[in-house]
């Protein structure tokens, strides 16, 4: 579970709901994510007491995100062993999300016993901030940190993708949204992809 009472709070948990259900949708392997309610009356008697208050200040709707059983967290010695595959779909996706938060000593990638690969943490996607403040300007590149960052990456046929925006958007959280209405994180979300099917599909 990831908590809405510490890092980015409710804004962040937003933007990692949203992005790791669309990446779901393009065909990337993440885990599954949904909205999961804390009571504030839950008798905790374990932890220390930052982890004790930041549960009370959590209280309400957070992240809750599926376990992958044996999988382990990658790092930069395992790169290379990656599948060109699923490089390319991952790179496509990051580059519409604009992951930040994906460099070579942290790829945030699991491997499963299978193996599988995963993709995880998607709270620092600026998708919806770069769009915000460049509209019909916003470049889909892959950020320059990303380790990935110089690969040809293939575009999204995202004309041609269940694309489930109105779905996606009806199960975020009420207490999510901050100042902005749920129709219009809708509409954002769609002149997104209007905007990059335009400029790349």
């Amino acid at each position: 579970m990831k908590l809405s009472g510490v890092g980015q709070g409710a804004s962040g948990l937003l933007t990692e709901f949203i992005a790791m259900r669309l990446a779901s949708a393009l065909g990337l392997k993440v885990p599954r994510v949904v909205a999961i309610t804390l009571s504030n009356a839950l008798p905790w008697q374990v932890g220390s007491d930052e982890f004790y208050e930041a549960l009370q200040r959590s209280s309400g709707w957070n992240l809750g995100v599926e376990f992958v059983d044996s999988a382990r967290d990658l790092t930069a010695d395992d790169l290379e062993d990656i599948p060109v595959a699923f490089l390319d779909r991952l790179a496509a996706v990051d580059a519409l999300l604009q992951n930040m938060d994906r460099t070579v000593q942290n790829p945030n990638l699991l491997r499963d016993g299978a193996p599988d690969y995963w993709a995880i943490d998607f709270g620092a996607c600026l998708f919806l901030h770069r769009f915000a403040r460049y509209r019909q300007r916003m470049s889909f590149e892959l950020p320059g940190n990303h380790f990935l960052a110089g690969r040809s990456v293939q575009p999204l046929r995202l004309e041609k993708a269940h694309v489930p925006l109105q779905e996606i958007v009806s199960d975020v959280p009420d207490t999510w949204l901050g100042p902005v209405d749920r129709e219009t994180l809708l509409n954002a979300l769609y002149d997104i992809i209007e905007v990059y099917v335009q400029r790349l599909g």
